[in-house]
């Protein structure tokens, strides 16, 4: 048998990797040292690849090791909870439907559609994963889930790819930092006056485009900081560090009803991110029935823009096609 295929030898690999010395895991296993090292050697052989590389007594991972060691410990993990939950048949299949979502949407808007879906269908069940969006575009990921929902659209010969709508994003501030001594933001050059906090994904920062009316503006941003999770920027903005670049509208729709939070020359626009739905071409009516609920939800959320509108500007960045 293939090592990697067996998931205690896998289990053993994470258990060195913990305590970082094949010893110190012989003897929370109570194994002999020398069979642990047999079935890591063959584990490495089986791959065509070493995991570890030796400093000193204790060893450390190589670049495989450590991509083996962040992906499949969740593999290894989901794999468990499955064989469990059968096992013990808290699962009823032909009601679980799966989603893989991206930071963000996964924190703030998929929870409320699920919860409001439930009192619907109360036999339906969810099991959802946040990702980023390099794991998103990946083929494991696909395969593994009913539902992605991405920032850009994901083709293989057995999935079709839908448009929900458009997040709408801000550049925003606390009152409090706007109502500081010297602070004056009256045009799109003032921005790099002060610390800007700002958005990046797929390791580039989002440099964009402003729009106001007929006039557009390229925002080449010096941000003092950068975030791939949305949430960071506005601990930054409530705490008065300065201005978030490229904000989720829904991540602040509360502190700008309740004046916590203001808009940042907010004559100016940024342009919307896609999000897309992408599902296999065969899918259970449940799941079916489920996306279509869920396309009339996602839009009415504040800051989610409907692609039928007449205001759909999209970013040139975003609207990549990814090809699995």
């Amino acid at each position: 048998m293939n090592s990697a295929h067996d998931l205690d030898t896998w289990r053993l690999f994470f258990q060195v990797v913990n305590l970082g010395s094949v010893s110190k895991a012989a003897q929370s296993l109570h194994q002999e040292t020398s069979a642990i090292s047999r079935k890591l050697n063959k584990l490495e052989k089986d791959l065509g690849t070493e995991l570890f590389t030796k400093d000193g007594r204790k060893l450390k991972l190589t670049s495989a090791g450590f991509v083996a060691f962040s992906r499949m410990r969740r593999i290894v993990l989901d794999v468990g909870c499955l064989i469990n939950d059968l096992s013990q048949g808290r699962d009823n299949l032909e009601q679980l439907i799966t989603i893989a979502a991206p930071i963000g949407i996964s924190e703030k808007l998929l929870p409320i559609c699920l919860l409001e879906y439930m009192k619907i269908e109360p036999s339906t069940r969810f099991s959802c994963r946040s990702m980023s969006y390099v794991e998103l575009f990946s083929t494991e990921t696909f395969q593994g889930y009913d539902i992605i929902l991405s920032t850009s659209p994901i083709t293989t010969a057995t999935n079709t790819t839908m448009l929900l709508g458009g997040i709408k994003h801000i550049m925003t501030a606390s009152t409090e930092f706007l109502r500081g001594e010297n602070v004056s933001i009256r045009r799109p050059e003032d921005l790099n006056n002060y610390p800007l906090f700002s958005f990046y994904s797929r390791n580039r920062e989002r440099n964009t485009h402003l729009k106001k009316g007929s006039e557009t503006y390229h925002l080449n941003l010096d941000a003092c900081c950068r975030f791939n999770h949305p949430g960071a920027i506005k601990t930054a903005v409530l705490d008065n560090y300065g201005i978030g670049v490229y904000c989720p509208y829904y991540f602040y729709a509360s502190e700008i009803k309740n004046g916590q939070v203001q808009q940042v020359l907010p004559d100016w626009t940024m342009p919307l991110q896609q999000v897309y739905l992408n599902k296999k071409h065969t899918q259970r009516a449940y799941v079916n029935d489920f996306i279509n609920w869920f396309f009339q939800r996602f839009i009415n959320f504040e800051g989610i823009i409907s692609p039928m509108s007449n205001g759909f500007w999209m970013s040139d960045f975003s609207a990549n096609l990814v090809h699995l």
